[in-house]
């Protein structure tokens, strides 16, 4: 009975949507979808409107809760604020603490205002904060006292103490010799530096510990000072002993004051400062507890509430649903078979089947969308041509990449090789280097380091471009072939991950000319290595040459120095000669007239006077050769021994020129000497004498001409501490500015050819800058030059003798050397 009746009702229903276009029946479906939208949205408001009334409720639990928090962090920060006002005082942060007390008691006057019934909780919360700052306003006072008493009774009497100190030891200065108390005062002085660190360590810390540390060293100043008092016999050191006796004790006394103020300090820290703290937060406590309780009550009305939106939500949902869906299903079924007759088309469209007709459907959006199949099937004929034409394209340009280039290569997703082409990539798959289908490092031509493939996996597993790798592949005739690839990552539409394209280049000709470079740059390093060994021995054969010929040059001076002695000795030994010669021939006479007994009284007298005459000449011209004789001995030791010893300089000299006047009297040249006397060195003198040889010899060679009469002088004097001025300049014709920065340099002369060596200033500059521990410097005009010495009155020492002054080893002057 009732099947019957849903038959009729269903063919009404199929006539009036056939009767209806598509646009109406999805018009229909919309309308109902959205009254049931319409109904579930006015629910999701109600739910929307409780939600909000909730939250609004639990939004002003969380903001007392949150001024709670508040109160209790900034009393904890005030409470570390005070912290750190003991540790550091400062007026900064007194008024930071200052300013936070403030506003803590006017957020408890607002919350007064609004919340009134939590004012028993609010009152107690401002007791405790009252307590509070009753507790640092104490901790102020306390810390001013703590700072006057260390100011006042430590500090002060610090630094005085220190001053008597001061005072007591610099009159132990001044009377050194006349005091019995330098140890013990040095104790003294100890124990109360040690006081003054550790007090102001326990003043920065306030340890326990440090705090007796101090109170023992003071102890230990208390004690030593009557101790030292008792062993000095200066009434000032007494004086100052019993006044720094008095102020330890004070400062003991002052110690026991500060520890009291830190105690109480420290119990003003617990009983009002930390008390109040954990009262607040007591109270903070208490009034979390009374706020989770209201909470949890306006949980469980909203859950109710909520509970029961949501299952007339879900009620209402089912119906509109139910209606949509069998609307739907129709609405589906009259829209089936047709679109089944147009897929059948599509279809056969997609294989390439364009002569399938296309079904009539009417004249509504079905019909229209047969219309558009039309065109697309006379469109794809036309795009077939197209392809065609593409493909042709694609061919031309593969050929054309082939020849322009070794390789072109891609890879798939998991890194195998699915094309290769280009000029070598032929030649590589015919013998079987590179295989399709096989990843790169798996080809059966992989050759070289590991490394070189772990950076080519390493770029393809990052999936980021890469460029300019480098691998190497085994050819079957035992040949390498070096290839350089670049790639890019291949993404699809989706963006997922497809592979690699990219190119490579046959580098091998490029690795046989880098190689060649390295076997000429391992060459070459080997020439290198044999050019230095050779100058290395050329560089010891001239040091030795050069040896040889500083000693010449010492030989020569020598030489020089004898022949000027001999001729000087030849003047006193030939006047004694002569005179002696004299004498003999008068005692001769003077016998023939005795014999003959004719002798007069007279002949007698003048035989007499005579002979006193002569022999005065003799002896003056004996002991003239026998002084010039110990001034050579002196000199000729000193300059071929070298020995250090205590000597005047004035002397020394004198003892030089006396060698030097006989050359120099041939050449018409004074030579001056001002050099105080009793100026003693212990150095060298005989280095000294041949550097003074040395300049004096230069001066008469090269500043005066062959007949040119001229000056020299060798002055002397003391200069700062314990050093020495020695300069020796002349009148001559100077030196060339272009060469005066060469004059020291070893073998520069201008006399080349003619008898100069050019050592002998290089000599005289390593004897004065070495041996002699001190410095020179030439100065020249037109008009003269002169050499100005520099050096300790006590030589340095020199472990190595002459020999390390004049060896070839010693560095060269500096270039420019003046």
């Amino acid at each position: 009975m009732i099947a019957p009746q849903l038959a009729r009702l269903r063919a009404r229903i199929d006539a009036w949507l056939r009767a209806t276009s598509l646009g109406r029946r999805l018009t229909l479906l919309s309308l109902l979808s959205v009254a049931g939208l319409t109904m579930l949205l006015a629910l999701n408001l109600l739910s929307s409107g409780l939600k909000d009334a909730y939250f609004d409720s639990i939004e002003v639990l969380n903001v007392q809760q949150r001024q709670l928090q508040h109160f209790n962090t900034e009393t904890a920060r005030l409470q570390a604020a005070i912290q750190q006002y003991l540790a550091v005082p400062d007026e900064a942060l007194v008024r930071q603490i200052d300013g936070a007390t403030e506003l803590l008691f006017a957020e408890l006057d607002t919350t007064d205002k609004t919340r009134a019934d939590y004012a028993d909780e609010l009152a107690s919360l401002r007791q405790s904060l009252q307590s509070f700052v009753a507790g640092y306003q104490e901790l102020k006072r306390i810390n001013l006292e703590i700072d006057r008493i260390y100011h006042r009774e430590l500090l002060e009497s610090a630094q005085q103490s220190a001053r008597l100190l001061s005072l007591m030891l610099s009159r132990s200065a001044e009377n050194t010799g006349q005091t019995l108390i330098g140890p013990a005062s040095r104790s003294l002085i100890d124990a109360f530096v040690d006081a003054l660190l550790k007090m102001n360590a326990y003043y920065a810390r306030r340890e326990v510990n440090v705090s007796l540390a101090t109170r023992t060293s003071l102890e230990r100043v208390a004690q030593l000072s009557p101790l030292i008092e008792q062993l000095t016999h200066d009434a000032f050191e007494r004086a100052v002993l019993r006044d720094l006796g008095e102020r330890t004790h004070r400062m003991i006394s002052g110690l026991g004051s500060l520890q009291r103020a830190y105690a109480r300090r420290a119990a003003v820290m617990e009983r009002q400062i930390e008390a109040s703290q954990r009262d607040i937060a007591r109270v903070a406590s208490s009034l979390d507890e009374r706020h989770a309780g209201i909470e949890a009550e306006l949980r469980a009305r909203y859950t109710s509430r909520l509970s029961m939106i949501n299952a007339l939500s879900v009620m209402i949902g089912a119906v509109v649903i139910g209606v949509t869906l069998l609307l739907g299903a129709l609405v589906a079924a009259s829209i089936r078979e047709p679109l089944r007759a147009l897929l059948r088309t599509v279809e056969a469209f997609s294989r390439g089947r364009f002569d399938e007709p296309v079904p009539d459907v009417g004249d509504n959006e079905l019909g229209r969308l047969a219309g558009a199949l039309r065109e697309f099937r006379q469109s794809a004929g036309q795009r077939a041509l197209a392809e065609r034409a593409l493909r042709e394209s694609e061919a031309r340009l593969r050929t054309l990449s082939d020849m322009s280039s070794d390789v072109f290569w891609e890879v798939d997703a998991d890194f195998r090789y699915t094309a290769l082409s280009g000029l070598r990539a032929n030649e590589l798959l015919a013998w079987h280097v590179m295989l399709l289908g096989v990843c790169p490092w798996d080809n059966p031509g992989v050759k070289g380091e590991p490394l070189e493939w772990s950076r080519l996996r390493n770029a393809f597993e990052s999936h980021q471009p890469f460029r300019d790798l480098q691998f190497q592949l085994q050819l079957p005739d035992g040949g390498v072939i070096h290839l350089q690839v670049s790639g890019d990552p291949v993404f699809g539409h989706d963006g997922g991950f497809c592979g690699f394209r990219g190119t490579g280049k046959d580098i091998s000709k490029q690795k046989a000319v880098e190689a060649e470079i390295r076997r000429l740059n391992q060459s070459l390093e080997q020439r290198v290595a044999e050019r230095t060994t050779e100058l290395r021995q050329t560089n010891e054969r001239l040091a030795h040459a050069l040896e040889h010929l500083v000693q010449a040059e010492k030989l020569a001076s020598l030489g020089n120095l004898v022949a000027g002695v001999a001729h000087e000795l030849n003047t006193p030994l030939g006047n004694t000669l002569l005179t002696a010669t004299h004498l003999r021939n008068r005692v001769h006479e003077l016998q023939d007239v005795f014999k003959t007994g004719a002798m007069r009284r007279s002949e007698l007298t003048a035989f007499i006077e005579l002979s006193s005459d002569g022999l005065d000449l003799i002896e003056r011209n004996l002991n003239r050769a026998a002084g010039l004789l110990a001034n050579f001995k002196q000199v000729a030791v000193d300059q071929t021994s070298a020995q250090r010893r205590r000597f005047d300089l004035r002397k020394t000299v004198d003892e030089v020129v006396a060698t030097l006047m006989p050359g120099l009297r041939k050449r018409r040249l004074v030579l001056v000497v001002d050099i105080p006397e009793g100026l003693e060195l212990d150095s060298f003198p005989g280095p000294l004498e041949q550097v003074i040889a040395n300049i004096v010899t230069n001066a008469a060679i090269h500043a005066f001409g062959p007949d040119e009469a001229g000056e020299l002088f060798i002055l002397a004097e003391p200069v700062g501490t314990g050093e020495i001025e020695l300069c020796i300049r002349d009148n001559g014709c100077g030196i060339p500015p272009e060469v005066q920065g060469r004059v020291f340099d070893p073998f520069f002369t201008t006399r080349m050819g003619q008898g100069g060596s050019g050592l002998g200033l290089y000599i005289v500059y390593n004897i004065v800058t070495s041996l002699l521990g001190g410095s020179i410097e030439v100065s020249s005009t037109p008009g003269g030059t002169c050499f100005t010495m520099r050096f300790p009155a006590c030589a340095p020492d020199a472990p190595e003798g002459l020999a390390s002054v004049l060896s070839v080893t010693q560095a060269l002057p500096p270039p420019g050397r003046a």
